[in-house]
């Protein structure tokens, strides 16, 4: 899960009406999942918490009660151990946190292509300037064009793969035109065979 800037936290904080702490405590929980695999800032904050007199319980607590943490999760009592792959987070919160940390979008941007050689000659490919005014804004576009579904997302990595290992001429445009349009939906059409798909001297770096 990709963790948010300082102005992205604070619109986090204004929507959910979370403390500093809960938000703290929520991005730890993050780093410490499986896919992250860094539970030993967790660990960390666990012992700092006694020293500054935090409860983590609490926190967990009051997380659940404005809608963050499922209802479903049993919140340890003192002295239990907390695993944090336990955690069962509300799916609509879940959908917001990427909307504020643009975490799709720049995962979409490190897939594709950065240059095509086209007949000898390089052409980059990432260059949104003149659609988007930050790379943030790139990044909430894309977000948005996928109704910030994180399986339609991995589809269209999916198709981005299929793309380059076959030589699709379709990813051979500026990254913000080929969002705008939807291109990939182009391509999954190519992949089923429901398309003609043709061949030029490119190559994609």
């Amino acid at each position: 899960m990709e963790l948010l800037e300082l102005g992205q936290q604070l619109s986090l904080m204004e929507r959910y009406k979370l403390t500093a702490e809960e938000v703290f405590l929520l991005e730890l929980l993050f780093l410490a999942s499986i896919e992250e695999g860094h539970q030993e800032y967790l660990v960390r904050y666990y012992s700092i918490s006694k020293i500054i007199n935090v409860s983590i319980r609490d926190l967990l607590i009051s997380l659940q009660k404005k809608g963050i943490i499922n209802k479903s999760f049993k919140v340890p009592n003192v002295g239990e151990t907390l695993d944090p792959e336990s955690i069962e987070f509300n799916k609509t919160f879940l959908h917001n946190y990427r909307k504020f940390s643009g975490e799709l979008g720049k995962e979409f941007f490190n897939t594709y292509p950065s240059i095509a050689i086209i007949n000898g000659s390089e052409a980059p490919l990432k260059n949104y300037g003149k659609k988007f005014s930050s790379e943030e804004d790139f990044y909430f576009m894309y977000g948005k064009s996928i109704g910030w579904n994180l399986d339609k997302h991995k589809h269209v990595l999916e198709l981005i793969s299929w793309g380059k290992e076959n030589g699709c001429n379709l990813l051979n445009m500026n990254i913000a035109d080929f969002v705008i349009s939807k291109m990939w939906q182009s391509i999954e059409e190519l992949r089923d065979g429901n398309g003609m798909m043709s061949f030029d001297t490119t190559t994609i770096i």
